[in-house]
């Protein structure tokens, strides 16, 4: 059984990249070294072809760069795997490991995909937030009576991966003041992160926000 388990959606991607003519190959190897962030336009080509593409391609890299494997023994587990799906003929193999070398050769992809794999090695990863408010009754002496008062209440819902890959949350109540400090947290993080930015510019080193 294979080692790699790909998606449905990027099998699908990686069948157009194996059977587009070399021509649209080059093309789109060549708008990709010019503008990595954007979808290729590559003539005879449909933009959702070239969209699936390129989200496959993606996949790839992430993976290669999660699983730390030469480039060689990936393309060696990608082919096996497409060949345990029925998606890959013996007779079309050698080309498109030829292809996947060439496109699994594009620095910008690569130094993306590292860059996301730094960031996630942690032991828990942010997944969502959500704060909950509502307003809490407040009763005097005798609770038969109406509510006295009323409090504001907020509980932050954080989720979080661990790093098994399950999905855990957990709740913190919080007053206006703990809202007040998390969002002075928030922008002071964003005043350092730009601090840095600014100080490191002059070493002409490239910055790279895997999120966006």
């Amino acid at each position: 059984m294979a080692e790699l388990s790909i998606p449905k959606s990027d099998r699908a991607g990686l069948a157009i990249l194996r059977d587009m003519p070399d021509s649209a190959l080059n093309t789109l190897l060549l708008e990709v070294g010019r503008s990595p962030a954007t979808v290729p336009t590559v003539p005879n080509l449909p933009p959702s072809d070239a969209e699936k593409a390129m989200d496959a391609l993606n996949t790839m890299y992430t993976i290669r760069a999660f699983s730390e494997v030469s480039t060689e023994e990936f393309i060696a587990d990608v082919c096996e795997a497409l060949r345990e799906y029925n998606e890959l003929k013996p007779s079309e193999e050698p080309v498109f490991r030829e292809r996947l070398a060439r496109l699994l050769d594009i620095e910008a992809f690569s130094i993306a995909a590292k860059a996301a794999s730094l960031q996630s090695e942690h032991e828990h990863l942010f997944c969502s937030a959500r704060v909950l408010t509502d307003a809490r009754p407040v009763y005097g002496k005798n609770a038969s009576d109406p509510p006295v008062a009323m409090i504001i209440s907020h509980v932050l819902k954080l989720s979080y991966h661990e790093a098994a890959g399950r999905l855990r949350e957990f709740y913190i109540g919080l007053g206006s003041n703990d809202m007040a400090e998390l969002r002075e947290v928030l922008k002071r993080a964003d005043t350092k992160a730009k601090s840095l930015r600014d100080a490191l510019g002059p070493s002409k080193i490239k910055f790279i926000d895997p999120q966006e």
